[in-house]
């Protein structure tokens, strides 16, 4: 759990986040502030208590062809706005 009393979202993986520009702020090899899409692996719940707003992701750009390999390491890493994250699944 974050530094607050409320628990992180629930995003199933698979799906496919649209997020804005101002959703994100920080992704590996990513330009700041562009719409961004991304097929979610996992949410890094281990780090959700470093902040009450934002969360790491990790998961695969839509046109990745590897998501079906197992060992295949995510294509994205980035930091997404907890409420941007609950237009896609409830909190715990």
């Amino acid at each position: 759990m974050n530094g607050s009393n409320h628990p992180p979202p629930r995003v199933d993986p698979g799906t496919l986040l649209q997020l804005d520009g101002d959703d994100w702020s920080f992704g590996r090899s990513l330009t700041p502030g562009v719409h961004v899409d991304v097929v979610l692996v996992r949410l890094r719940t281990d780090l959700a208590h470093l902040s009450d707003e934002w969360m790491w992701v990790l998961g695969h750009r839509p046109q990745c062809e590897y998501t079906h390999v197992e060992q295949h390491p995510p294509c994205l890493e980035l930091r997404v706005r907890i409420t941007a994250l609950r237009r896609y699944g409830p909190t715990r």
